[in-house]
């Protein structure tokens, strides 16, 4: 046993720590969920320099938006083939080759080429990000496992800011935005240590052991719509469209909305960027905590409330204050991501968990974050601008709290290595 410090602090008030294993297991998959932020955020906060640079409008970086995010979708096959193969191998392949996809951007000379090359890295980026909540999910028990994947959440946090950090020096590097990318590619130093540490959870081999059998494609959609099932499966999928429109609404275009309608210098993102930092990591501890506290469905509804009025805050005003505190709030919102992932493992039992949220998040929800930039970015044309269309569409977020509330069991404090009734 370790003292309740660092992510053994997820544990103090219940009486349990964490093992030695499980705080391993914990700490490198939160260095790996780091960099999903970090290359998730740079994709975004590079888009000025290269509209700059490419001579891109902004409706051309919408639909180059919406195709990257469509590898989003790609991930499906790396989360059914996890049921398979197990979580751990996926894993270390997804952060391997998302990796060698962000090195490989610093390549592009076109948004064509950026676009393709995005578009991989985020198939494996996604895969990545989703294995390790559902490695946490399957390791730790039951009444840690919100707190466990809030501070997955707020490490995503970290690495999503230190792109608004960075940009200031990376352009005045000789290789400009594309520095982020060789940034983002610092997981291959840790491949060593992953393959050397990271374990299979104990619940797939306990499933494996069992000789289950591994369906197809087709058959695994016929199970995850058996009647016990199938409310959750559309609800769940409903809830990740939701969250990924609603969060690709209040995030993508900030960068680009702040320096070209409100004219912010690279040294004003600088600035808001530990102010981000602080927010998001709140929000995804706090969405932690108050998913074991209050339960998942209330908090849900909460952070989903607060994203819409936020986004309208954001887009509608002026200021930088006002501006910046609204931004700050996006962040903190965010923390709604810990608790889909969180929900999603629990409505569904193990030989079907990866399979749920590929199908669920991946190959359905992620229809959100495809749909988004480009309504967005075409919106924006019509009406002059992206502040007024991100404001026109933040109601959006406000549909999850009615879904989740009337359709979406509570799942706090369930076993997931006991069947899914």
């Amino acid at each position: 046993m370790i003292p309740a410090t660092g992510p053994a602090a997820i544990a103090a008030g219940t009486g349990e720590k964490l093992t030695r294993e499980q705080f391993i297991t914990l700490a490198m998959l939160a260095v790996v969920v780091m960099f999903e932020g970090f290359d998730i955020s740079a994709t975004s906060v590079v888009l000025p320099y290269l509209s700059k640079e490419f001579s891109t409008p902004t409706e051309r970086l919408g639909d180059a938006l919406a195709v990257i995010a469509l590898g989003s979708m790609a991930a499906w096959m790396l989360l059914r083939l996890a049921d398979r193969f197990g979580r751990r191998p996926l894993l270390l392949l997804a952060a391997a080759g998302f990796s060698l996809g962000s090195l490989a951007t610093v390549l592009t000379w076109n948004i064509a080429s950026y676009t393709a090359i995005q578009f991989v890295t985020r198939a494996l980026l996604v895969g990545q990000v989703a294995l390790a909540y559902l490695i946490v999910s399957e390791s730790l028990p039951a009444h840690l496992r919100g707190r466990a994947n809030g501070m997955l959440g707020a490490m995503g946090s970290f690495g999503a800011a230190l792109p608004f950090l960075a940009i200031g020096p990376a352009l005045e590097s000789p290789l400009g935005w594309r520095m982020l990318f060789v940034i983002g590619a610092a997981p291959l130093l840790m491949m060593p240590l992953l393959l050397w540490r990271l374990r299979e959870t104990p619940i797939w081999l306990a499933v494996r052991g069992r000789g289950l059998a591994r369906p197809s494609a087709l058959a695994e959609l016929r199970l995850l719509l058996a009647p016990h099932l199938r409310m959750r499966f559309f609800a769940m999928s409903a809830l990740w469209f939701i969250v990924n429109f609603a969060s690709s609404v209040g995030g993508l275009f900030f960068t680009l909305y702040v320096v070209k309608e409100r004219h912010w210098p690279a040294s004003d993102l600088a600035a808001i960027a530990p102010l981000g930092l602080v927010g998001a990591f709140v929000g995804y501890m706090g969405a932690g905590l108050l998913s074991d506290a209050i339960g998942r469905r209330w908090t849900v509804s909460l952070f989903a409330g607060l994203l819409g009025l936020l986004t309208v805050s954001c887009y509608a005003s002026t200021g930088w204050h006002a501006i910046t505190a609204s931004f700050v709030g996006l962040q903190t919102m965010l923390g709604v991501w810990t608790v889909a992932y969180t929900l999603n493992s629990e409505l569904f039992p193990t030989e079907l968990r990866g399979a749920a949220n590929g199908w669920c998040n991946n190959l359905i929800g992620r229809w959100g974050v495809v749909i988004a930039p480009a309504v967005m970015g075409n919106l924006g044309a019509q009406l002059g601008g992206i502040g007024p269309a991100a404001t026109a569409l933040a109601a959006v977020a406000w549909l999850a709290i009615p879904l989740v509330l009337f359709l979406i069991p509570e799942t706090r404090g369930q076993q997931l290595d006991q069947p899914t009734g």
